[in-house]
Parts: structure tokens; C-alpha cells; sequence
């Protein structure tokens, strides 16, 4: 087994007062999801004994504010009369502000990261976290984004099949031309990414073929050139940002290496909801840099898996 990966269940054991680090030599890097993970009970709970997590969450709600006309803690805490899940343009700013309250929670524990890593949406919240980019600055790259992508919803999906990379490009060359790999999340973790009813007719032919595939909870299909009709719009509504190069080190899952943020602009951006993402790739450039232990900022384990796949690979390999 490789180095250590920090499963989100350890969030709960330094709540509960249980002593839990990483004991492994090297650097932590803090991993930020993008979409899969259940964050409204947690962060309910948060919101009244964590203190750090509370109060970056007030932030982000101020900040949001700005672009929407709902309040992020009455959605998230249920007055709101709809769950974070119901629209994209309430989904990915919950999301983005569970992330940076539980990386907040961990400094405030003395849990610092070395780096940071964030998957597809998640890249917002680690270029906040490291210091790229401002609250604002984060929070308007999340909400243009996602009123953006409102306007497609309902036209695709994504899918996530537990077979290599390869296998999956043999498998999609035969079915529907639009269908195209969204991410590689590790040696047997791949994403595919298109429109709705070529994403309907993969699952029904995996699972003739008894593949445990996986709905991943979008009705978009980011990553993909589906993406395309969005250029216009973000290439004017992400105007204006102001990256810096911050305080800690970004490892990019567009590129799968580390990056200076001072070249995440409106462009970038645009690139990491277009592009697919290199998480595989990004795991082991850190591995292979000093950087053997992960802690996933979510309260489930949607990358969990994957990192420790990687690393298995990059110590055998």
C-alpha cells in the first residue's frame, strides 16, 4: 500500500477529539471534489460546533450574494424550501463553500496544506484555499459558471466506469460519436462525458455486461465539446479576475501538474470546465514530488479510491 490517503472519515474523528494526522514523510496536499459528494446534513451540523467552518460559510454567503438573489445558509440549513441538488446555479456555489469551510476548519485544527488539488469544480475552491484568487474573485468564477451552464442543463450526463483509461476509449469507439472521456481519476477510474441519450444507452449496455457503472449526479455534459456554446458568455462574464500566485502550491488537474496561479483567468477556467480532467496525472506528478498524503476536503470519499489507485501505481511503477 502506498503512502497515506486521509479518507473523509477522519473529518469526524478530529471532531470528535480522537488525535489523527499523517505520519507519512512528505507533504499533505488539501483535494477539493467537484461533484458527487452529499454536503447539506454535514454542513448543518458544522454550522452549529465549527466554529472556522461556520464563519467561512457567512463569507461565502456574502460573496454569493452578489450574483444570486437566495441566501446560501437558508438554502443550505433547508428554509430556503429547496435542496443544493435541485439546480446547478444552487449546487456548485453550496459545494464550493462546504469545501473552503472544511479546509478552513482543518487550518483553524493546525491541519495546513502543502499544496493543493482540486477535481474539475474543485479547482475553484483550491485556488481560494491556496490564495489564488480572492473570495470574490472564487465566487464569481462559481457563479457565472454556473448560471452559465443552466442553460444546458438537461441535455447530457456523465458516467463513471471502473476500468482503465484505454478500455474505456476501445468501449466508446463503438457507441455514440459523442461520447468523450471527462476525466481520468485513476488507473481503473475513468469519466465519460455526452449528450443525454447516448449517456441512457451506455449504462444500459454496461450493465449488460454486469459493469458496476455509475450515474454522476449532472445532467450536463461538462468536459466535452458540448462545452463549446459557452465560450462566448464566460469569455465575457469572467472578465476582470485578478489571480495571484498566492501563498501555496496548485497542482493542476487540466494540465496534472503544478501550476502558478497567477494564469488563472477567465480563460483557464474556461479550459477547466471545457477540458477533461487529469486527476490521475495530478496525483502522481505530487507523489513523484514529495507529496505522498492526501486529505480529501468532503464528507465522502468520491476521489478517495482513486488517489490511492494512483499511488499504488506510482510506487510500483
Amino acid at each position: 500500500m502506498a503512502d497515506s490517503v486521509l479518507a473523509p472519515w477522519i473529518f469526524s474523528a478530529l471532531f470528535n477529539h480522537r488525535a489523527v494526522a499523517a505520519d507519512a514523510a512528505g507533504r499533505t496536499v488539501f483535494v477539493f471534489p467537484g461533484h458527487g459528494s452529499r454536503w447539506t446534513d454535514m454542513a448543518i451540523e458544522l454550522l452549529e460546533w465549527a466554529p472556522a467552518f461556520a464563519s467561512e460559510m457567512r463569507a461565502c454567503e456574502i460573496a454569493f450574494s452578489k450574483f444570486f438573489d437566495w441566501s446560501l445558509l437558508d438554502v443550505v440549513q433547508g428554509s430556503a424550501g429547496r435542496s443544493p441538488s435541485d439546480r446547478i446555479d444552487l449546487s456548485l456555489p453550496v459545494s464550493f463553500a462546504v469545501m473552503v469551510s472544511v479546509a478552513a476548519e482543518w487550518r483553524e485544527l493546525g491541519i495546513h496544506p502543502d499544496a493543493v488539488l482540486g477535481h474539475s469544480h474543485g479547482e475553484v475552491a483550491a485556488a481560494y484555499t491556496a490564495g489564488g484568487l480572492t473570495l470574490n474573485d472564487a465566487a464569481k468564477v462559481v457563479a457565472q459558471r454556473a448560471i452559465a451552464i443552466s442553460s444546458i442543463a438537461g441535455t447530457g450526463g456523465m458516467v463513471s466506469i471502473p476500468w482503465p483509461v484505454e478500455r474505456v476509449l476501445l468501449l466508446i469507439e463503438r457507441c455514440d460519436e459523442s461520447i468523450s472521456v471527462a476525466a481520468q481519476n485513476g488507473p481503473s477510474s475513468t469519466v465519460v462525458t455526452g449528450g443525454a441519450a447516448a449517456m441512457d444507452d451506455l449504462v444500459t449496455e454496461l450493465g449488460r455486461r454486469d459493469v458496476a457503472a455509475e450515474r454522476i449526479p449532472v445532467d450536463y455534459a461538462a468536459h466535452s465539446v458540448h462545452i463549446e456554446e459557452l465560450r462566448p458568455v464566460l469569455r465575457t462574464s469572467l472578465t476582470g479576475l485578478q489571480p495571484r500566485t498566492g501563498d501555496v502550491p496548485f497542482i493542476s488537474s487540466v494540465t496534472g501538474a503544478g501550476l502558478d496561479m497567477s494564469i488563472l483567468d477567465g480563460d483557464y477556467w474556461f479550459a477547466n470546465l471545457r477540458q477533461p480532467v487529469l486527476f490521475e496525472q495530478a496525483v502522481q506528478w505530487s507523489y513523484q514530488r514529495g507529496y505522498p498524503t492526501f486529505i480529501e476536503c468532503s464528507p465522502d470519499a468520491v476521489l478517495t479510491a482513486g488517489i490511492q489507485q494512483s499511488l499504488d501505481d506510482s510506487v510500483q511503477g
